[in-house]
């Protein structure tokens, strides 16, 4: 009942808030004819709380609620008079902040939001007329101008502007805030105006975001006016700090305690890390607040705050295991919790351990596994790699392995192909729209998905990629099997090789896909624990059916070679798609101050991308085309003796689940700089790897280390070489995901009232959406069966052994030699 009473509160909530934004439409042109333009957030925001807040059931009780309207001093003043001068700042809880800005936010004052907002109907268009200021968070140069133009109309038109410097949405049962962004407190000192602190009470109490949404009285306390007359920039960080430490003492103040905290995902049964997590490096990661923040661009960087979101729900993990020594370290990546995996049948044990090494020793059935997945060869990438590397390694223990991905018109590749060592492909018809996925199309996959399973007689599928439409698809089509075939059962798997938000149109979509993909899953496997943690919260998962298994690489294909090193240079290598989530603009800012300190040192960046244009434009402003080698897109083959050219690879990524190409790199002998964001943390050990937090500066002071590192002899690639080989290799990924295929084929399998009560159980609207999907489904399945029966369907005779299979490999592992 709790939850129905939640999702229609819910419901009427955001039913409310649409029609107000419309409605506000109409105030904007009104306050526009009448020259009151400034007002119209305030007549707005009254009317939404005028109404909602009794419907909902939420009162305020505000105390220093005149800090808001009048301010003392220089560009003080009154608002709905001449008006006055402030950056206010206020916490970020969840979208229901909406009420209670509606309760205080007074007149002459504007907002500072999301440029993707601005298309919303109705609330998009109403902001635009009210005087909203929009920052474009994917352009650092648009975003700084933003700000600009933003403290000029401030001193202008005396206006105060409302900034959320959180940076994003934070519900917790606990009373504290995220890490504050810079650019409010920028925005004040540099216009000269005060800063006004504004704190909610915490309302976890009375809505947690999943199951709570009750009636109550909350608290807001405006607090006294912070000047920033005769600061400067070198003054932010103390500002911010200051600001963010009175907002909490108040919060801790003023807030109630939740009578119904859950244990937080962090708390719950989770596998230990890929590798330990890092002691504190230096004294440099160990200061206080104010200098672990990035100094931001204006707003910062959105994608690396999702990520930082996640990063936080493993904070009680990290402290557990900051005393490991760099050797146990190694250990564990090589034999994680192998003691756990003595019984299959254990809770845990085909979640964090590799087991013994038993190889194709043990007396396991041998299953008949279809990868499937949007993202395969020709295409090369992180997932595609994945997927060949480990059908491979599952053939040489003995399963059948078969791929199903789309077709491609460039290179041409349609129907059946064999790939080597014996890796049989079917390439579907369907054509990708965008990064190389598919629409998704629930029935027009399915007759093709039938005839596969059945000829090919699958036991069990793995799905690859949260993009994937053919692999979310399968995972909703496998349970037919389950229920009207007896003589086959089908389980299906699926791993998750990326981190998404859950603010953004992309992943409010992707999300919402994924829980009810995954929902009937037998297996979930991600690739580190960072992306772990971020898919049981995206998907609504129970933890206990998550496993950790990393990504890998064969070594051999990666061995350094400093001989082809520019041993007059020190060579600084990036080979990365060249896109904003990839960091590119961080490059593009400390490449060259890099040049500046450092003469003899060099840039060699592969890849190819949107940000091309801008990297070709630095190049040529700062004179660099002696010291900026741009290579434009790499062959998978070339990658190898591009490393070999560098000493130190860098990876400016603002989000990332694992990082392959970190670890190809460090097999190829480079010390590595990377940004410390997702799961890249778990990747490396310490002496191998130096961090930086996504900002210019500190991209700057970790190459500035590294380069030194290298200078002073420190680093030895052979050594790394070696180290990478040992933590690192598809056997032991096949091992552990073996462990994962073992546990899901005993899962009993679930019956259609219970498959569909589940999804159901998913909510008001998309429940029983995905209810009527599933019983068109049924029909459509029925209809296949009664046209095509399942008997005149031709079984593909298995003639693959084992003994062929390491012909080939001997074979090519021969003429790779001899090319060499």
């Amino acid at each position: 009942m709790g939850k129905i009473i939640y999702n229609l509160r819910l419901t009427l909530y955001t039913i409310l808030l649409l029609l107000v934004s419309f409605f506000a439409l109409l105030i904007g042109l009104v306050c526009t004819l009448i020259g009151k333009r400034l007002n119209t957030n305030y007549y707005v925001a009254r009317t939404f709380y005028n109404v909602a807040g009794p419907l909902i059931g939420w009162k305020f009780e505000v105390e220093g609620e005149d800090y808001l309207w009048t301010l003392e001093g220089e560009g003080g003043g009154q608002a709905g008079k001449k008006g006055r001068s402030a950056v206010m700042v206020g916490n970020h809880q969840s979208m229901v902040d909406i009420l209670y800005l509606g309760r205080i936010f007074p007149k002459h004052a504007a907002i500072m939001a999301k440029k993707s907002i601005k298309w919303i109907p109705g609330l998009g268009w109403w902001m635009m007329m009210s005087g909203t200021v929009f920052i474009n968070r994917g352009n650092n140069k648009s975003a700084v101008a933003s700000m600009t133009q933003a403290g000029d109309d401030m001193k202008r038109k005396r206006i105060s502007l409302w900034i959320f410097p959180e940076g994003t949405r934070h519900m917790s049962a606990e009373s504290d805030l995220l890490s504050f962004k810079k650019g409010a407190f920028y925005l004040a000192v540099q216009s000269g105006v005060p800063v006004v602190p504004v704190v909610c009470e915490n309302y976890h109490r009375l809505f947690d975001g999943k199951t709570r949404f009750k009636r109550g009285t909350l608290k807001i306390k405006v607090l006294p006016p912070i000047p920033t007359t005769g600061l400067t920039a070198a003054d932010v960080p103390a500002l911010m700090e200051k600001t963010r430490d009175l907002m909490i003492q108040t919060l801790k103040e003023i807030s109630q305690s939740s009578s119904n905290t859950s244990t937080p995902i962090s708390g719950l049964a989770s596998p230990a890390p890929l590798l330990a997590h890092q002691e504190n490096r230096t004294s440099y990661f160990a200061t206080s607040n104010s200098d672990e923040q990035a100094v931001e661009n204006a707003v910062g960087e959105e994608e690396a705050d999702q990520s930082g979101k996640t990063r936080k729900s493993v904070k009680g993990e990290t402290q557990k295991t900051k005393d490991k020594s760099a050797d146990k370290v190694d250990a564990n990546i090589q034999h994680n919790e192998a003691s756990d995996n003595s019984s299959t049948n254990s809770k845990d044990s085909g979640k964090t351990g590799n087991g013994k090494k038993d190889g194709n020793k043990k007396d396991n059935k041998k299953l008949s596994i279809a990868m499937i997945s949007d993202f395969f060869l020709p295409v090369v990438g992180g997932v595609e790699g994945h997927i060949y590397s480990l059908s491979v390694e599952m053939m040489k223990r003995g399963h059948k392995v078969i791929v199903i991905t789309h077709s491609h018109s460039n290179p041409n590749r349609a129907g059946m192909r064999y790939i080597s060592p014996g890796l049989k492909v079917y390439y579907l018809p369907y054509l990708p729209i965008s990064s190389n996925a598919t629409l998704p199309n629930y029935l027009l996959f399915l007759p093709y998905f039938r005839h596969i399973m059945i000829s090919e007689k699958i036991n069990l599928i793995h799905g690859h990629g949260s993009l994937s439409s053919l692999a979310h698809e399968s995972l909703f089509h496998k349970d037919l099997f389950n229920n009207e075939n007896e003589n086959q059962t089908i389980k299906g798997i699926f791993t998750d090789h990326s981190l998404f938000g859950f603010g953004d149109a992309v992943g409010v979509l992707t999300n919402k896909l994924l829980v009810g993909a995954l929902r009937n899953a037998d297996g979930i496997i991600c690739v580190s624990n960072t992306g772990r943690e971020n898919t049981v919260l995206r998907a609504q998962l129970d933890p206990s059916i998550v496993s950790v298994i990393p990504n890998a690489l064969v070594a051999e294909d990666f061995t350094p070679d400093p001989s082809k090193a520019d041993p007059n240079y020190i060579t600084i290598v990036v080979i990365s798609r060249l896109y904003y989530r990839k960091g590119i603009d961080l490059l593009i800012a400390s490449c060259p101050h890099i040049c500046k300190l450092f003469p003899k040192v060099k840039f060699i960046i592969g890849g190819d991308g949107p940000k091309m244009v801008e990297l070709e434009q630095m190049r040529e402003k700062f004179q660099l085309q002696d010291k900026v080698e741009l290579l434009g897109k790499v062959n998978p083959g070339d990658v190898k003796s591009v490393l070999n050219r560098g000493q130190i690879y860098l990876n400016n990524s603002l989000t990332e689940a694992f990082g392959i190409s970190i670890i190809e790199a460090a097999s190829s002998g480079l010390f590595v700089v990377a940004t410390k964001v997702g799961g890249v943390p778990e990747i490396l050990p310490k002496d191998m790897i130096e961090f930086a937090r996504a900002d210019e500066e500190d991209v700057i002071r970790a190459l500035t280390h590294a380069i030194h590192t290298i200078k002073s002899g420190k680093h030895d690639p052979w050594k790394s070489h070696e180290r990478v080989k040992t933590m690192y290799s598809w056997e032991q990924v096949a091992e552990r995901t073996e462990l994962v295929y073992e546990r899901a084929m005993q899962t009993p399998s679930k019956d259609t009232a219970e498959r569909l009560s589940r999804y159901l159980a998913l909510g008001p609207i998309y429940g029983p959406i995905l209810c009527c999907i599933i019983a068109i489904e049924h029909y459509f399945y029925w209809f296949l069966e009664f046209w095509y029966p399942k008997d005149q369907i031709e079984l593909v005779e298995d003639h693959w052994e084992l003994n062929k299979f390491e012909n080939v490999s001997w074979h090519r592992k021969f003429q790779i030699e001899r090319r060499a």
